[in-house]
């Protein structure tokens, strides 16, 4: 699938997960963790046909993340707080963990490392030492990248080191499934959107 159907895949999920009781702040937090996760897997992407794509896709998940820690200071950084609160040691272990992650992703083969189970775990692990807030949302997006590219021809390698890669073989990256998940996604962040305004 398309980075851009990727980010609106792991932003829907992660707001119907939070659900409208969350309020805005809380929305913003789902929509940043989800699209982290949604984006995280393609760290292998290296050599790309449309790499602005790539770095729209990549910046739209910074923005989500930026908008979060806005709204977040706008309600009296609770997020930031509780992060705070569960020490300097885990903070520093989340975050040296979340920096070997992305390092491996980046050196991994695409749909390899960075598209497995071991990866989901080990960023959702890392992410919940970092801010455990966010954790659900980030697991929760990478999820719906791994789900999403399983329905490819191309095989991803979900269950690695073991080299056989798995495949539905159900559609093609940039199709007509690909075009229904994106416009899907869309109005489902919409309408939870929509719902959560006072």
């Amino acid at each position: 699938m398309t980075g851009r159907t990727h980010l609106a895949v792991g932003v829907a999920a992660a707001l119907l997960a939070a659900g409208p009781a969350a309020g805005l702040a809380g929305l913003a937090v789902a929509a940043a963790g989800g699209a982290v996760g949604a984006v995280l897997p393609d760290l292998d992407v290296r050599d790309t046909a449309h790499p602005w794509r790539e770095r729209l896709t990549r910046a739209g998940a910074a923005a989500l993340l930026a908008g979060a820690l806005v709204a977040d200071a706008a309600a009296g950084w609770p997020l930031v707080g509780r992060a705070a609160g569960t020490g300097l040691e885990s903070v520093a272990l989340g975050l040296a963990g979340l920096v070997a992650l992305c390092c491996a992703a980046r050196l991994s083969a695409h749909r390899s490392f960075s598209h497995s189970l071991l990866a989901l775990a080990g960023f959702a692990a890392a992410t919940h030492l970092l801010c455990a807030p966010l954790a659900p949302y980030v697991a929760l997006g990478l999820a719906t990248h791994l789900a999403l590219d399983l329905l490819t021809y191309r095989g991803l390698r979900l269950l690695w080191p073991a080299r056989r890669g798995l495949s539905l073989g159900l559609c093609h990256t940039g199709g007509i499934v690909d075009a229904c998940c994106l416009a899907a996604a869309l109005v489902i962040a919409a309408a939870s959107l929509w719902q959560a305004l006072p």
